[in-house]
Order: C-alpha cells, then sequence, then structure tokens
C-alpha cells in the first residue's frame, strides 16, 4: 500500500476496543483510530464528518441492535466491515448477513484480524494495481467435465487456500454450478452485467449465492431465454474488472462455442484450462479449438493448460503422446474416481468435504495451490468459523 489504510475500532466495551487497539497499534499500513459508543446510538459511524476505509466492530449482548443499524446503513455510507462478538451462531450468520467480511470471538488472534485487514487492504486497490487472478475453464468435448473442474478448483481455492474467490456460471441456458453446492440457483448474472456501470463490490454481493466455504457464485437462474447477443459487451468486461477488483480468484465455467462473449473471457483470462479427456476424439477437437484460441484470438499457448480429466495410467494414450499431438507442455492430469464424483454431485456436497481423500481431492487442492501460487491454510482456530456458515 502506498499510503496506510485508516481503520477505526469502534463498539461499548471499552476493554475490547482498548485490546483491540493495542494488538494493532504500530503496525505498518495501517492508521488507528478508537470510538467508544456512548452517544445512545448502536452505529459505530453515526456523525463521522470522515468515514474510514475499515471498520473493525466489537458488538456485545445487544449485537441484533447493533448488526442492523450497519444494515440500516444506506450503500454509499458503509465500509468494509470485521466484527468481534459472541460465540453465537446467530451472531456470526447475522454478521455476515449485513455485509461483515469476519466474524471473530474474544480473545481474537492477531494474525488472524491483520490477514482480514489486508484481504479488505487489497480490494481497497485500484484495479491498475491489483487484479484478481482470472481462470476461463472450457471443454475440449462436450462432457470432458468442465463444469466439475471449475466448480471443484473454486472451492479448493476458497476452502483450503483461504482465498476470496468467484465462481462465474456464463453457460446462460443451462448453467446448474449452484445445484453442486446444494444452492437454489436464482438469477443473477445477467442483471449484474446490466447494472455494472453503477455497481460497487457491495452491490455485486447481492446478486452472489454464498457458500459455507466462502465461495461466491455468480450464475443465471432466470426462466426468460437468455442468448448471448442479450448481453452488452463492454458491461460484461467492466463486471470483469469488478470481479477482479474484489476477489483473489475469479473462476468462470464457460459454455463450448466461440462467440463475442466466450472471446472476451478466453483473451481476458490469465490462464485457460482446456478440458480434455483420454481419447482420440477429445484430443481432436482439444486441436481445432487450441487452433482457434492461438491463430485467431491470440492466446498465447503459455497461459494455456492441458487438464486430463479421468486420468487412467492403464491407457494407452500417454500424456507424452497428448502433449505430442497438442504442443501444449502444462498438463495437469485429474485422476477417475466416478463413482464418488457422481455421488458429490447428486448430494450437492462438493467433493472435498464429501471425499477430501479421494485422489481427485487431492489432485485439485493441488492444482489449487499452483495456480494460486499459495499453499494450504491449516484449518485451525475460531477465527474462521464465521466463513463456514456464511452460506448458511
Amino acid at each position: 500500500m502506498k499510503a496506510p489504510m485508516t481503520v477505526l475500532i469502534a463498539g461499548r466495551n471499552a476493554r475490547e476496543v482498548e485490546e483491540l487497539e493495542q494488538m494493532l497499534i504500530g503496525q505498518s499500513g495501517l492508521r488507528l483510530s478508537k470510538r467508544l459508543i456512548t452517544n445512545g446510538h448502536s452505529d459505530p459511524l453515526h456523525n463521522l464528518t470522515e468515514l474510514p476505509e475499515a471498520l473493525v466492530f466489537c458488538t456485545t449482548d445487544a449485537w441484533d441492535l447493533e448488526l442492523k443499524s450497519l444494515d440500516e446503513r444506506p450503500v454509499s455510507g458503509r465500509v468494509p466491515t470485521v466484527v468481534t462478538g459472541p460465540e453465537d451462531t446467530v451472531a456470526m450468520r447475522t454478521a455476515m448477513r449485513v455485509g461483515a467480511r469476519d466474524y471473530f470471538v474474544f480473545p481474537v488472534q492477531k494474525q488472524e484480524l491483520l490477514d482480514a485487514l489486508w484481504r479488505i487492504a487489497r480490494e481497497l486497490k485500484p484495479a491498475s494495481e491489483k487484479a484478481g487472478g482470472l481462470f476461463a475453464v472450457v471443454n475440449a468435448k462436450g462432457g470432458s467435465g468442465a463444469s466439475t473442474i471449475a466448480s471443484a478448483l473454486a472451492h479448493s481455492l476458497a476452502e483450503r487456500i483461504e482465498d476470496r474467490v468467484a465462481l462465474v456460471d456464463m453457460d446462460l441456458q443451462f448453467g446448474h454450478l449452484a445445484s453442486a453446492f446444494d444452492l437454489q440457483e436464482k438469477g443473477g448474472l445477467v442483471d449484474a452485467i446490466a447494472r455494472s456501470d453503477s455497481m460497487d463490490l457491495m452491490a455485486l454481493e447481492g446478486h452472489m449465492l454464498k457458500h459455507k466455504s466462502g465461495l461466491h457464485l455468480l450464475g443465471n437462474g432466470s426462466e426468460q431465454l437468455v442468448v448471448s447477443g442479450d448481453i452488452d459487451e463492454g458491461q460484461l468486461q467492466k463486471l470483469l474488472a469488478l470481479l477482479r477488483s474484489g476477489y483473489d480468484h475469479t473462476v468462470v465455467d464457460l459454455p463450448r462455442h466461440i462467440d463475442g462473449i466466450t472471446g472476451i473471457l478466453l483473451e481476458s483470462a490469465d490462464r485457460v484450462l482446456l478440458v480434455v479427456q483420454q481419447t482420440i476424439s477429445h484430443i481432436q477437437d482439444a486441436r481445432r479449438l487450441l487452433h482457434y484460441l492461438t491463430r485467431y484470438m491470440g492466446v498465447p499457448a503459455d497461459r494455456i493448460c492441458l487438464v486430463v480429466n479421468r486420468w487412467d495410467k492403464r491407457l494407452e494414450l500417454t500424456t507424452a503422446d497428448i502433449e505430442k499431438a497438442l504442443g501444449i507442455a502444462e498438463m495437469i492430469c485429474i485422476p477417475n474416481d466416478y463413482a464418488k464424483v457422481a455421488e458429490s454431485s447428486n448430494l450437492g456436497v462438493p467433493l472435498l468435504e464429501a471425499a477430501p481423500s479421494s485422489p481427485v481431492s487431492r489432485s485439485m487442492v493441488r492444482m489449487a495451490e499452483a495456480l494460486s501460487g499459495k499453499k494450504v491454510v491449516p484449518q485451525t482456530g475460531l477465527g474462521r468459523v464465521w466463513r463456514k456458515l456464511a452460506g448458511n
């Protein structure tokens, strides 16, 4: 950060406010202030002439009224907020519902609180300084498993890497990614694209489904027929910029055809994950799609990664054969575990949750590590409990 982020620590409990201030004081990159709420208002930002860039809100036993005050503020008067409060499931869920980025129970772990504030700081950076990664996942041949790969990758990034992740279902007519997470599909994508001129990140989140892992899903659940010609390409680009400014990673599940809409996403992607299976017909279709991507769309070959789904080393077609046929050296093999993947899909439970020791789950976590450049985060402590509740 070029300038310190202004952080207000506010609440009615003087001891907790003081403890948090002492925890963060002197921390490079933060400019702290504190406010004891004694004016009869529940709103920690009431009558402030200049809003902070982030708020750490210490709630009390009256958390319901205190959180309600945040919810009642106009969008223009809200700031990214971290909430501390009782070890109460309802309080945690309410905090997430009114837009809290994180929820912590005392005693708060210093590093977890700092991590939450650094995530907010990254969101505040202008797009010119920071942009999250964009991964476009597309089938080389119909039925190769791109939707399964996209869902599992996004979930692994959110659940194990603990990054802020958006999953976008770009199948305008038959998108179904919500069912993979047992979420009720709703129309959000088309409306979000149409409103991208006037939206901020908080408004965008209102269009998205939230899974308990922390993953945000943007899909199209409208019963109205939508075709790619209904989508304004300029508005789509603005939505992509907004997603990249607010999420560490955006994973896009693309339909298997090339038009203006899919073209924007393929050309903009930091990585194109081309999903194939271990058959000659898949490799033939992959060769044709690679020709379109590299020759006509100008996607560099080093931005394309082959994902060989349902890999079986006993089959005659080897990785060396595939590399020779397609000329793409980067390849990730996802082993075949059809029964567990199918069961996970039928239950609407992500495979990493349903079968964490499955070879497919382990391979997807390794892919998440490779693409993010980060290692998995140990799953310990109460500080991240809110993330498990955010989708409920």
